[in-house]
């Protein structure tokens, strides 16, 4: 092998190698820049993105989250409480002929207690223990022990019989509170959604720009080429310098039509990829029909979805229950408080400590406790509030059905009249085009001026401009008239 081949084969090799690395670290920093292209984006991808990445989504379901909580925390009333004091205490009795002079007591208490649901009543067991040291001046009249242990054991139950009888207003919060949780999550997809119909919006703007963009693009290459083609006609000495001026007028004014859209399009690109915080959307483009109509179901029709579907309406029923539900505790609190309080007692003193733990000394009790409101003013004033509130819900119910009904029939009757637009719109470009081929033949047969070929090309692309401008239109209506319905985003 000659030399000059070994050189070259060498030369080869290091050139490849070299090629292999620059292609790798470009590599590694387009995908450290996020610049790579992705695959056209459907609407249903850009929701999944939004969903993935935007906070608004966690956020919103958070709030249910928070109210369960809130909720949970009522379930501390039934809890066992565990309660315990020590005290001492130093006392000097007024008459001291049948007591010490001076008694110092130090004693200890401890107990727990529980609150049950289902019945409204309460367990309470205490056990105390006492020590007393007695101090005399002089001989008492009657033997009377210098020191003595005290042991006591107590177990109550209270259950009433009138005011809260099975418990009512003692879950009466933790009840209410559900009420809470169900409309915090209903509100929540009722932002969402709200957010989504913003978001897609944007999604439709891109669409648009990217279809504006091809038909101002074509219309400039049409401008170019008639531009060239002019240019040639003159030096030809076939057209005058007019010609070749209006075209070279229409080609920069279709120049500038396109930089516009690009720079709308870049901003609103950049936008999205920071909405969705990926850089894919600067590179990518989107999957989107924007000619295809979904038509609406008959008016009859969508007004019973709205009745069954509504998230507003809804609210406001679970709101009604829960003002229902209010409304029979506050009657419940308007009641006698009558109780049944059972006690039993073992207890023991003694002078020996560990003889005073012998607890042969028993009791027992039986009681009916009763206490009335005379004037009752707070359940009234409570009672009437509440049935001015669902008063108030019941019109506030009418007022959100009729805003919704109307805003259903605008929606409808614009979408319906809209289909029509777009066919006129159809049939529009079609005259258009048919028109500017008429000019064309007209303007190369030497009858005609080449400013009505340009009237005419652009009356054809503005006719396409118009006609995706109304289709836009119609897609914004169509996003508002599903998310009016409630089936844009599904909470489930």
């Amino acid at each position: 092998m000659s030399t000059i081949t070994i050189f070259i084969t060498v030369c080869w090799r290091l050139l490849r190698e070299t090629m292999c690395f620059l292609l790798t670290v470009a590599c590694f920093f387009q995908l450290q820049s996020g610049a790579v292209y992705a695959e056209p984006i459907t609407k249903g991808d850009f929701v999944a993105l939004l969903e993935r990445t935007h906070p608004i989504f966690e956020k919103e379901r958070l709030t249910p989250l928070i109210e369960e909580a809130a909720q949970q925390s009522y379930l501390g009333e039934v809890d066992w409480n565990l309660s315990s004091s020590l005290t001492w205490s130093r006392d000097e009795p007024t008459i001291t002929a049948f007591s010490p002079d001076l008694t110092n007591a130090l004693s200890f208490q401890t107990g727990v207690n529980k609150l049950f649901w289902d019945t409204g009543g309460s367990l309470s067991a205490t056990y105390s223990i006492n020590r007393n040291s007695n101090i005399f001046e002089q001989t008492p009249l009657f033997p009377y022990p210098d020191q003595f242990y005290e042991n006591s054991i107590e177990l109550q139950y209270s259950q009433p019989l009138l005011r809260n009888r099975g418990g009512r207003l003692t879950r009466l919060e933790y009840d209410l509170k559900a009420y809470d949780v169900d409309v915090a999550g209903i509100q929540a997809a009722e932002n969402i959604e709200d957010f989504l119909v913003d978001t897609i919006s944007k999604y439709l703007d891109w669409v648009y720009l990217e279809e504006q963009k091809k038909i101002v693009a074509r219309r400039l290459s049409l401008s170019r080429r008639e531009f060239e083609r002019t240019q040639r006609k003159f030096e030809a000495f076939l057209v005058d310098s007019a010609d070749v001026m209006r075209s070279k007028d229409a080609l920069n004014t279709w120049r500038q039509n396109l930089g516009l859209v690009e720079s709308q399009l870049s901003a609103l690109k950049s936008e999205l990829s920071t909405l969705v915080q990926t850089r894919a959307l600067l590179t990518g483009e989107p999957d989107f029909d924007l000619y295809a109509l979904l038509r609406p179901d008959p008016l009859a029709s969508a007004k019973r979805q709205l009745e069954n579907n509504s998230r507003l309406l809804r609210i406001l029923e679970l709101r009604k229950k829960q003002l229902e539900v209010n409304t029979a505790g506050v009657k419940e609190t308007g009641k006698p408080d009558l109780s049944l309080i059972a006690a039993v007692t073992a207890e023991n003193a003694d002078e020996n400590k560990w003889d005073s733990f012998n607890l042969d000394k028993t009791g027992a009790s039986l009681g009916l406790q009763l206490s009335v409101p005379i004037e009752n003013t707070t359940a009234k004033a409570n009672y009437q509030r509440n049935r001015l509130q669902m008063l108030q819900l019941d019109k506030e119910k009418e007022d959100t059905s009729l805003s919704l009904h109307a805003s259903l029939s605008s929606l409808h009757t614009q979408l319906t009249k809209l289909i029509g637009v777009l066919e006129l719109n159809r049939e529009q470009i079609e005259s258009a085009r048919l028109r500017t081929i008429e000019e064309i033949k007209i303007y190369e047969q030497g009858r005609g001026d080449l400013t009505f070929v340009i009237m005419s090309r652009d009356n054809e692309e503005g006719a396409k401009l118009a006609y995706a401008e109304n289709a836009l239109n119609y897609q914004k209506l169509w996003l508002q008239y599903q998310a009016l319905l409630d089936k844009l985003y599904d909470q489930e």
